[in-house]
């Protein structure tokens, strides 16, 4: 039985959320970002001609690369001459290392050393990591390693080093297209990145006969990511030009990605307004965050906005109750001002109860996560709400 090693996003924990379910978690570093795993469920959704394992991380979104484990080497001697055998055996002719856990000198001391040996054999070999540091998923991607050359992931646990090799790495031009391309974009609603749109989708552990259903549906960015993923999908929208640029957007991501219009349907919808009982599969979606505030808002405007958003959410899930709608994924904002974090799901908390959900625990268990850069004063607040069987 093959073992994998999965280099995780900025937000571990966030991304052990989004793979549990597919995989059996044999070790995890939360400080490093990465994890052990085996019995991986590959899906080929659509036929797609890819290798499994690039398939599985083509449906992830806190997943940077993954790769299969080679050997557990007992001392650095160990995992050089492991690694000296490895690039004469295989006639390995470019080599390019990613670490984790690793000291400050590992690097340097090893990749000198790698030269020197190959030197020694008069084997050319081309070391691509610049200035001795470890490789990012992004160099991996735009020099094309895992098909061009030979790339190892080394991680250190003690005295004792894994090496994996590297056979699956994220498709960074693929999500700029999904991103930055596509016909429609508003900066003023806010715009949800592709891979946090999969992240809501994986989180909701939808069947693959589950409709994925987004409410407010934006741009169509979950719409998108479904379809991709093989699933069938419902978009709707309080805004009627949301709706037409949603379907727009979808029927030219349908021409790059090459699945059929046909599984995604859209339509201009009320969210408090929906009757969910004609209605089943998951529901995915960013939902609103608020107003977009062009400068920071007072404390009085926040307050206004929480309430704004609870009304709206206590009002969907009073309209959930009774429904076929298993799973609900969805972002809260929370805003950062002056220092306070003002979040609104503790206060959410009675209403999904009663309509017969509750709130999935994270891996650290609070039962929402919060998404957020540096530089923004409105975060987004991860919550995923299950039907109670």
């Amino acid at each position: 039985m093959k073992n994998y090693f999965l280099a995780l996003g900025r937000y571990p924990n966030l991304s052990l959320a989004e793979l549990q379910g597919q995989l059996d978690v044999i070790f995890y570093n939360e400080e490093n970002q990465y994890l052990i795993a085996e019995n991986l469920e590959f899906k080929n959704p659509r036929d797609l001609p890819r290798p499994p394992e690039q398939l599985f991380l083509d449906s992830l979104g806190g997943t940077m690369f993954m790769g299969e484990t080679l050997k557990e080497c007992e001392s650095y001697n160990d995992l050089k001459d492991f690694i000296q055998d490895l690039v004469v055996n295989e006639a390995v002719s470019k080599i390019g290392f990613c670490t984790f856990g690793v000291g400050k000198n590992f690097l340097p001391k090893l990749i000198g050393e790698t030269k020197d040996f190959s030197r020694e054999k008069d084997h050319k070999l081309r070391i691509e990591n610049f200035k001795s540091a470890s490789l990012s998923s992004g160099q991996i991607f735009e020099r094309r390693l895992t098909q061009k050359g030979l790339v190892l992931g080394i991680a250190q646990e003690g005295n004792q080093f894994l090496v994996s090799k590297i056979i699956a790495n994220q498709n960074l031009r693929n999500y700029e297209l999904r991103d930055r391309k596509k016909n429609f974009r508003d900066a003023k609603m806010g715009m949800l990145p592709p891979k946090l749109a999969q992240i809501l989708i994986n989180l909701s552990h939808p069947d693959h006969k589950d409709t994925i259903i987004d409410p407010f549906c934006g741009s169509a960015t979950v719409n998108i990511e479904a379809a991709i993923a093989g699933f069938k999908t419902q978009g709707s929208d309080i805004n009627e030009h949301f709706v037409t640029k949603s379907r727009e957007n979808f029927d030219q991501m349908s021409e790059k990605f090459r699945y059929e219009k046909s599984t995604g349907t859209f339509e201009t919808q009320d969210v408090t307004k929906i009757d969910w009982k004609a209605a089943s599969g998951i529901i995915a979606t960013e939902g609103w965050l608020g107003e977009n505030f062009e400068q920071t808002p007072s404390v009085d405007q926040i307050k206004a906005n929480k309430a704004a958003v609870l009304n709206i959410w206590r009002q969907v899930f009073l309209n959930l109750k009774d429904s076929n709608i298993r799973s609900v994924a969805f972002c809260l904002p929370c805003w950062n001002v002056k220092s306070r974090k003002f979040s609104i799901s503790q206060e959410l908390i009675s209403d999904i109860n009663a309509a017969g959900f509750e709130l999935k625990k994270f891996p650290n268990q609070d039962t929402s996560f919060i998404y957020e850069r540096e530089t923004t004063f409105v975060a987004r607040e991860i919550l995923v709400a299950q039907k109670v069987a």
